[in-house]
């Protein structure tokens, strides 16, 4: 449950209808959230047949799992049009929706989907706790969910805002314009627990710089992978960390 003193106010939804639909325009927004995305893919249990990817894009990443296991089916909810007429295309079924008031329970049946993905979303949603919460009404007990978040206290962030001296807005990463939440680590933990999730893996992708590419940053990976359990490598070089959880048979579902 949101504990979060927050209030959505009409301003506060318009601002959230753009994050989600203002993907893109631009190039390098359209390349973040279009390509297939190995850490999530890594993260979603071979064996799970019914799947959905919320914030599908153009449905990259659920028609690669769809290739991975015959007969595997992937459901996609994308507030993008372009971006759903592309997943249509690639997915065995698409909604047009805003993710902020879909209306779960009467748009998917309990009890629907053994993995839920929402990759690179939770952060540009108005309440992404109350969201996630009613998006398991219609994941089956022992399924799980996979979630992609950004890493606030990473050391880049650290130094915008406590040397550079400035909260930057900008058209991907961390700092995307678009956002309207923030995690550390430990709150991407506690939004699964938050919700009856227990957590059981983790990818954390490590990186010095802003952006991913680059010579500095292909060198701090292989430095800094073999030592990614030290608690200041985890908490501070984490550039975005992917989570697994799994939903808990309660006694009634036993």
């Amino acid at each position: 449950m949101n504990t979060d003193p927050f209030v959505a106010h009409a301003s506060d939804r318009d601002v959230a209808a753009k994050s989600q639909g203002s993907r893109p325009p631009d190039g390098a927004r359209e390349q973040a959230y279009t390509t297939v995305r190995p850490d999530v893919f890594d993260l979603v249990p071979a064996t799970a047949m019914h799947i959905l990817d919320v914030g599908c894009s153009n449905g990259a990443l659920g028609e690669g799992l769809r290739r991975a296991v015959p007969g595997r089916r992937v459901t996609g909810i994308e507030y993008d049009a372009a971006f759903c007429e592309q997943a249509r295309a690639r997915l065995d079924e698409v909604h047009h929706a805003d993710v902020n008031h879909l209306d779960w329970p009467r748009t998917f049946a309990a009890n629907s989907f053994d993995c839920l993905i929402f990759a690179d979303v939770l952060e540009h949603l108005i309440d992404p706790w109350e969201r996630l919460a009613s998006a398991c009404h219609s994941l089956r007990p022992g399924g799980s969910v996979v979630v992609s978040v950004p890493n606030i206290r990473h050391v880049s962030a650290l130094y915008s805002i406590f040397v550079h001296g400035s909260f930057p807005r900008r058209s991907r990463g961390i700092f995307d314009a678009t956002h309207l939440r923030w995690f550390t680590l430990r709150d991407a933990d506690a939004l699964l627990t938050g919700v009856g999730l227990e957590v059981q893996a983790r990818d954390y992708s490590l990186r010095v710089r802003d952006r991913g590419d680059g010579r500095l940053n292909r060198i701090a990976r292989k430095l800094l992978t073999p030592v990614q359990g030290f608690y200041p490598v985890r908490e501070f070089f984490t550039y975005q960390v992917c989570l697994r959880g799994t939903k808990l048979a309660t006694a009634a579902e036993a």
